[in-house]
């Protein structure tokens, strides 16, 4: 496989799909400083304080598999204690693509492929488009729930002692 790293200025990069081949290539994608903001506000966060986005682009039987991981520093809120705290993400990912609508992944296909995997995305006008693809694949890898620390949530009621009524005690004032 061809290890060439191809350095591009920012996430929008659209990717030539007819220039992916069986040897495959190496991109990595920065966010500059605006679309960190961008990212940030969209999922409501603190801050993205870096992200990048490396990733094999190769073709295999008509889909290209793109297979990378995103990496990222960002501010998130404690669901608990509603403080503000850094966390790394290190996301992998495997994406599969195809201009044929008809595609079909089989165990003949030398594609890495289980059942829990995606679907092919079709591609629009020969281009893959990035900066919606990193969007999705940022949101994928963010905690729903995130935590300062490591320690459980733990949730404490009041014990209130039962006590135990006969139900027929609301009939006794008839009897009198």
């Amino acid at each position: 496989m061809e290890k060439t790293a191809k350095k591009e200025k920012d996430i929008s990069f659209v990717l030539d799909a007819r220039t992916v081949t069986k040897q495959g290539r190496d991109f990595l994608l920065l966010a500059n400083k605006s679309q960190c903001q961008e990212l940030a506000e969209f999922y409501e966060l603190p801050a993205v304080k870096n992200l990048s986005f490396e990733f094999n682009a190769c073709l295999e039987d008509d889909v290209i598999e793109l297979t990378g991981v995103l990496k990222a520093n960002i501010v998130q809120t404690c669901v608990v204690t509603s403080e503000e705290f850094e966390e790394n993400i290190n996301y992998p990912f495997v994406l599969l693509f195809s201009e044929d609508e008809n595609v079909v992944l089989t165990q003949e296909n030398k594609i890495d492929f289980s059942p829990d995997d995606e679907c092919i995305e079709l591609i629009k006008n020969g281009r893959i488009y990035f900066s919606e693809i990193v969007r999705e694949q940022f949101g994928l890898s963010l905690n729903p729930f995130p935590k300062k620390t490591e320690e459980p949530f733990a949730y404490y009621e009041e014990k209130v002692e039962d006590v135990k009524e006969n139900p027929f005690a609301v009939l006794k004032h008839l009897t009198k």
